[in-house]
């Protein structure tokens, strides 16, 4: 019995053609792993091309141009193999000839590309869900739990629980600051306007507390960090107006620290320092702007300011040499700013994610903002303030599998021993058990549930093959907006983030989601081919940092006039 099916591969109104005939013969499933399905197509001819399909639950995967071995063996593996179902039209397309930028939940706050607030994974892995952001921040419980909070609307606390599989999602209100677990697996957020809430290991609300306002011991003027001493029971809050960290028990009732010099108490005069300088003689205690609170398990706290990190001795308040100054700051001896070029070299910043503390007392600090780095990095630096080593998304770190690791800025990671977790670019978790270094494990992925679907669950009796009459070609067609270098307003979804111009030039970024490599030819109204000398391509290869592998493409006009109408068609190639 034959089938033909007309499909729609294509973000704008692209077809392929599929003709095929159906398989005779069931399907044995050899081999099976999360991520990857070896089957025996019994009766397969050589030199045939075959589809599989697998249709579980609401979910239905897609493999195609599948060519069996001699013994009619294929491999089914994860998503980059598969071609995406879903599809989210841009909100300010109104007609076909529109451009159309496809949404999800952003992974991070990226350069040159901005995803709308809500919609669905690029993955072909699940329905609708979402991806785990870039810009994340991860906390692990007494129990092995991970809670990963998600810095994009709708926000919301994920729980894992240690093997990273899904329980929930707590919705919150709105954008959370900061969030830490005590001895019990209870987990309190800080929320903007100076208010902490606490939720069971379950996510049932325990109770809330609004902070009260002022400049006495126990009041806040801008509530900005929260960490919790486990084993002592204790809750710290920083205040990044009045440049102070105050104690309280697990009931938020007030626990003064013995006071030193001044700095547990606060002075708002002396919480904005001038950027670039730090006096030792002078400024020991005080802190500049704190926003970021977290313990090393070593009795000791590090308290992220707006330009370096001071380190206290929980058991006497004191402060302890950390870095060069003696606190861990841009550069290490602040002398130079945190706003010229030497902010761009490792072991410097401009702003920071104080982003964790692993079990070696190695502090790992992530680029909150830097506008002399093309890519954001984490770098580490062990417990006397020596920069170890950074990392970023170009650094070939891979996993135990040989998969990469695409390693970019993070608010927050988890640590407990010698090993760290941290969510990479690419929406999954990546855990290394010596630091951050190659051949650790990756976990998660795009999907619903922020989890990828787990291929060994798949039954034989869901899979269906079928023979393809030929090599499957998908394409994609739509418009390439050209606007002259400079000019601020596209019209379309990317109008926030577009990526800059050069002058003389036009380009835009297009979404195509094809999920395999493909090239792309430019055509006039009229139909006829523009030269390829007349523009330049530029694929997005890297998984990761954007989306899906082959997420977009820029094209840029270099033939010295103006585009009006210029229509893309992008096919895929083998």
């Amino acid at each position: 019995m034959l089938r033909c099916a007309l499909r729609a591969a294509a973000l704008v109104g692209g077809l392929a053609l599929w003709c095929g005939g159906a398989f005779g013969a069931g399907i044995e499933v050899t081999a099976r792993s999360p991520r990857e399905l070896t089957v025996n197509l019994a009766d397969a001819e050589g030199g045939r091309l075959y589809r599989v399909t697998l249709r579980h639950a609401d979910h239905r995967f897609v493999w195609e141009n599948l060519t069996p071995d001699g013994e009619g063996m294929v491999r089914l593996r994860d998503d980059k193999h598969l071609r995406p179902e879903y599809r989210l039209q841009c909100e300010s397309r109104v007609s076909r000839d529109d451009p159309v930028v496809f949404d999800d939940l952003r992974k991070s706050a990226v350069v040159g590309k901005r995803r709308r607030r809500f919609g669905v994974p690029v993955s072909t892995f699940g329905g609708p869900g979402y991806l785990v952001p870039g810009v994340s921040d991860l906390k692990r419980d007494d129990f092995g739990g991970f809670w990963l909070y998600m810095d994009r609307p709708p926000y919301a606390v994920l729980k894992y629980d240690p093997e990273w599989g899904y329980q929930f999602a707590l919705l919150t209100p709105g954008r959370v600051l900061a969030h830490d677990l005590d001895a019990k697996g209870s987990l309190y957020l800080l929320h903007p306007g100076n208010w902490v809430s606490k939720h069971g290991p379950l996510g049932a609300a325990l109770g809330a507390w609004e902070l009260p306002f002022g400049r006495e011991p126990g009041e806040f003027v801008s509530a900005s960090g929260l960490a919790i001493d486990r084993d002592a029971g204790f809750v710290y809050l920083a205040d990044e107006t009045l440049g102070r960290v105050q104690r309280f028990d697990l009931d938020l009732e007030l626990r003064p620290f013995r006071q030193t010099a001044w700095g547990w108490i606060g002075r708002e005069d002396l919480a904005y320092r001038r950027v670039g300088e730090y006096n030792a003689a002078t400024m020991y205690y005080q802190l500049d702007r704190p926003r970021q609170l977290t313990l090393d398990g070593k009795g000791n706290l590090f308290v992220g300011c707006e330009h370096y990190v001071s380190k206290f001795d929980l058991a006497t308040g004191g402060q302890v040499e950390f870095g060069h100054s003696p606190v861990l700051g841009w550069g290490g001896t602040f002398t130079d700013s945190a706003f010229s070029r030497s902010a761009g070299l490792d072991g410097h910043w401009q702003r920071q994610w104080l982003a964790g503390v692993d079990g070696s007392g190695n502090v790992y600090i992530a680029d909150r903002e830097n506008e002399f780095v093309v890519n954001p990095r984490v770098q580490v630096f062990d417990p006397e303030g020596v920069l170890v080593r950074a990392v970023d998304i170009e650094d070939n770190v891979q996993d135990e599998l040989g998969n990469r690791v695409c390693v970019t800025a993070v608010r927050g990671l988890a640590a407990s021993g010698d090993a760290v977790w941290l969510v990479d670019a690419a929406g999954r978790v990546y855990e290394s058990r010596a630091g951050l270094v190659s051949g650790g494990r990756l976990f998660l992925g795009p999907g619903a549930a922020g989890r990828q679907f787990d291929l060994s669950d798949a039954a034989e009796r869901e899979l269906e093959v079928e023979v393809q009459d030929g090599r499957l070609e998908h394409r994609a067609e739509g418009v390439v907006m050209a606007y002259p270098g400079g000019e601020s307003e596209t019209g379309n979804c990317e109008r926030e983030g577009r990526p800059g111009l050069a002058d003389g030039e036009t380009s835009m970024w297009a979404p195509t989601r094809l999920g395999a490599p493909f090239e792309v030819s430019l055509f006039e109204a009229d139909g006829e081919e523009i030269p390829r000398s007349d523009y330049l391509v530029e694929l997005e290869e890297t998984p990761g940092l954007f989306g899906t592998q082959y997420d977009y493409f820029r094209v840029t006009n270099r033939s010295g006039r103006p585009w009006n109408g210029v229509r893309f068609i992008a096919k895929t190639v083998e």
